[in-house]
């Protein structure tokens, strides 16, 4: 019987999710980091399961490279795939390999990403091989930002597969994912294996990594209710007096002293160096801001002064707390 093995590609053949690595080797880590902060509502949303995966993708493709020509565009891709390879997992790799050498067997890479950067990863290892991921619009010859197929994720997986080879009686499929998005496929496999290609060392750095980003937002969070605390206080005992903006301001820098301590020497547990302290600051500043937009717009909903800073805080803190991580960790 006629084998098919069908792998997810982002975390399962790769170490990291790559649309945010193509992003960072197009456009650099601060184009990165401001497409983040701009769409971070969405993805906040997104991860709360309010707003779709695919919107949030394609809204975050087209900023980057909406109007760029197909061909600039196929070459960015190709550089990067040959930038990169230290991206793929060479047990995920030599398992391909030899499935292509069995006989009647086929390889199908099944992924959200784009199929375009996708495809040059595998060039020249084997004919029967087929990639099947997100595809882009083009119109004149420049890309629109749209997608022309739906988020290659979850069932939609299993959608593009039964559609490339709809007779399932005619061949064994063997299935390898990683996470939610490849669930529906590991279910619709004859065999499914789940983070395969992974070693115990990677698995336990994986692991104490993960544990130490929990800690560490465990005790962003601590700190945060008490800066919180004291920012919500000025402000309660300074809004009968001040304007509700002022007194949001003055509250604030009192939090500010405060935060920045506790951040540096048991949030993050790092060295206060002046290189910190100014991207702490920065953060900061971008924090404000997105407060004072976030406290004008609820109090315009017609929130009262005492309850406009509770939605405000929702929308602020997580935001506040990537930017904060990511200068505190920066060397």
């Amino acid at each position: 019987m006629k084998k098919i093995y069908a792998f997810d590609f982002d975390g399962t053949l790769t170490t990291k999710d790559t649309l945010l690595e193509f992003i960072r080797f197009a456009k650099g880590n601060v184009g990165l980091a401001v497409v983040f902060l701009y769409y971070s509502p969405l993805i906040i949303l997104m991860k709360l399961h309010l707003y779709p995966n695919w919107k949030v993708k394609q809204k975050i493709f087209a900023w980057f490279f909406k109007g760029m020509a197909i061909g600039d565009f196929e070459r960015l891709c190709l550089v990067f795939s040959q930038q990169s390879r230290q991206l793929i997992l060479p047990a995920g790799m030599k398992m391909i390999k030899n499935a292509l050498e069995e006989e009647d067997s086929t390889v199908v890479i099944i992924s959200a990403s784009i199929d375009n950067w996708v495809r040059p990863f595998f060039d020249g290892i084997g004919r029967n091989i087929n990639i099947l991921g997100t595809q882009i619009e083009v119109s004149n010859g420049r890309l629109t930002g749209r997608f022309v197929s739906k988020n290659c994720y979850g069932q939609e997986k299993v959608r593009r597969l039964t559609a490339l080879y709809p007779k399932r009686e005619n061949y064994e499929l063997i299935a390898f994912g990683d996470s939610r998005g490849d669930r529906e496929l590991l279910a619709y496999a004859d065999k499914a294996f789940y983070k395969p290609f992974r070693n115990k060392k990677e698995m336990q750095g994986t692991d104490m990594k993960h544990k130490k980003k929990i800690d560490e937002i465990v005790r962003f969070f601590t700190v945060g209710i008490v800066a919180t605390g004291i920012q919500y206080g000025t402000y309660l005992l300074m809004v009968g007096w001040l304007h509700p903006l002022v007194a949001n301001t003055f509250a604030y820098l009192v939090s500010f002293t405060f935060n920045y301590a506790a951040s540096v020497r048991y949030t993050f547990q790092v060295k206060s160096t002046t290189k910190r302290y100014i991207g702490f600051v920065f953060s900061h500043v971008i924090n404000y801001l997105l407060q004072t937009g976030c406290l004008h717009v609820f109090l315009g909903l017609g929130l009262s002064k005492q309850t406009a800073m509770l939605p405000m805080f929702a929308v602020c803190v997580p935001i506040n707390f990537l930017l904060v991580r990511f200068f505190l960790h920066k060397e």
